[in-house]
């Protein structure tokens, strides 16, 4: 069989392979997530607010244990910041309080690594007795609880009609009747009108999430049952996250959490992470405006805690996924690239466009990743003009080629260097990171633009500049798609598929489209 006939079968075969391994690993990874005992995530906070003088506070609540729950590590990174105390409460929250230095634009990030388990093994913070005080405090009413409104007393009079039962049960059931009323008889609405006080959502009988919980736990109070009110997270797949409003009330010596949306379980998920209770802020404080926040979740790799993929240590080497979450998008990424030396495949032997190498459109992309674009692509202008000079200055003094790339390169080196000063200065990155260029690239694209220019042309060297760079940002948005990247990371099998297209690709013989344009002329008469 010569080689032109194989090429089908061997990229057939290719096909077949990446399919088995795809269909064995996800086998492989169902039976895992059911014998899972538990997953981690990371909730991570992100706020942004305006200092209106220097010493403005800004408090965070930290998620708090439960029976399912338990946070085992925080990192909060800030700058222009100052921690003042770490309140410690069993009752209501643990705070971060944090001091600005100055007045002005600040910004903050926080994470919380949690565990969560299916069936329980800690004591949470609502597990220990309530002392006399707190079942007390738990019973007054306010503003925002008003026990003594007649719409409330009416309400409450409507729920225990019919009410069956000795003492020793009242307190369940009339909490049970106030939930399936809270559930049934309250529509929902997450409209920013909707109503939240207790008064008008027992009138309208509609209200937002907030609302709904705040009705039960003024009608709890009302009828004798300590409540309150818990604000937290569902710790869910999706990555953006809503705070969550719940009830807690205390019934048989012990805190009970229900959910009264409708529709809910009876009892509350596993999954639900209390973070404030009695109040609603996640993130707040004083002297500080136009403040933004923005919660999201992201799983975990398996702890040494947690049950990892059966099969032995040799079946873990091949589950990229277990290793640890810092090395996920750096993997991921690597990953990609493979798919970016596709995209320049199909260019040069499918569309017909000449670039400067084969992988420079693909590393040139991948230097890209983590980089700013615009601080990145002025950053190449910059060190592509001045190595051009230097290359045709060096030119006079006809060095051999290991010295004269020595010397571009340690050029190259200072220009990034002083670009990183200059914008950094200028506020315009944050990091070295955004213009992290690889040098060897930056080194041999200078050495071959002018060879090409003394070759060729300056038309033809600056032609496949641009062709260079039109591929690299083909191959930029391809190495920038997040969920490919997670894909590949769980089923690094389906490059089989790549290899197999690239197989295919090599044995390609068909006209070029830019040879379809080039010779148009022999289509005619």
């Amino acid at each position: 069989m010569n080689a032109r006939r194989a090429v089908p079968w061997v990229a057939a075969a290719l096909v077949l392979i990446g399919l088995a391994c795809v269909a064995a690993r996800f086998e492989h990874r169902r039976r895992a997530a059911l014998e899972r005992v538990g997953a981690l995530w990371r909730l991570t906070y992100r706020a942004r607010f305006q200092a209106t003088r220097a010493g403005a506070r800004l408090r965070l609540a930290i998620p708090a244990d439960t029976a399912h729950a338990r946070v085992f590590h925080e990192d909060v990174l800030y700058s222009g910041l100052a921690v003042h105390r770490l309140h410690s409460s069993r009752q209501l929250a643990r705070e971060i309080t944090l001091v600005t230095r100055r007045h002005g634009a600040h910004r903050l990030s926080a994470s919380f690594d949690v565990h969560i388990s299916p069936t329980a093994q800690w004591r949470g913070d609502a597990d220990r007795t309530p002392d006399p005080g707190e079942r007390t405090g738990f019973l007054r009413g306010s503003t925002t609880y008003p026990i003594d409104d007649p719409l409330v007393r009416q309400t409450l009079d409507a729920v225990r009609h019919g009410q069956q039962g000795g003492a020793a049960v009242a307190d369940a059931e009339i909490v049970r009747r106030v939930r399936a009323f809270c559930a049934s008889q309250i529509a929902g609405d997450d409209e920013d009108d909707a109503p939240q006080d207790v008064p008008a959502v027992l009138r309208r009988r509609q209200a937002a999430p907030l609302g709904r919980a705040r009705a039960m736990v003024t009608l709890c109070r009302a009828a004798g049952v300590p409540a309150r009110l818990v604000t937290g997270f569902r710790i869910e797949s999706s990555s953006a996250l809503r705070a969550r409003f719940w009830v807690e009330v205390l019934t048989d010596g012990r805190w009970m959490s229900l959910d009264p949306t409708p529709g809910a379980a009876q009892a509350l998920p596993s999954d639900f992470v209390p973070v404030r209770r009695d109040g609603i802020e996640v993130v707040g404080g004083s002297d500080i405006a136009a403040l933004e926040t923005d919660f999201r979740v992201e799983r975990l790799p398996p702890g040494p805690g947690v049950a990892r993929l059966s099969g032995g240590r040799l079946a873990a080497i091949f589950d990229l996924t277990r290793l640890p979450l810092e090395m996920h998008q750096v993997l991921s990424v690597l990953l990609l690239m493979p798919l970016g030396a596709l995209v320049t495949a199909v260019f040069g032997t499918v569309i017909g466009i000449r670039t400067f190498g084969t992988f420079t459109p693909t590393l040139l992309a991948l230097s890209f990743v983590y980089a700013d674009p615009r601080t990145g692509l002025l950053t190449f202008a910059v060190v592509l003009a001045l190595g051009l000079t230097t290359r045709t200055v060096l030119e006079r003094l006809k060095l051999l080629m290991v010295p004269r790339l020595s010397v571009i390169l340690t050029l190259v080196t200072l220009t990034i260097v002083f670009t990183v000063s200059v914008l950094d200065a200028l506020a315009l990155t944050p990091s070295a990171q955004a213009v992290l260029l690889p040098l060897v690239i930056l080194t041999m694209t200078v050495e071959r633009f002018y060879l090409t220019s003394e070759e060729d042309s300056p038309a033809m060297a600056l032609y496949l500049l641009a062709t260079t760079v039109l591929v690299g940002l083909c191959c930029y948005a391809v190495l920038r798609w997040d969920a490919v990247g997670q894909i590949v990371l769980a089923y690094p099998e389906v490059h089989f598929f790549t290899v197999a297209v690239l197989v295919l690709l090599g044995r390609y013989s068909g006209y070029r489209l830019t040879e379809l344009w080039r010779f148009r002329d022999l289509a005619g008469p």
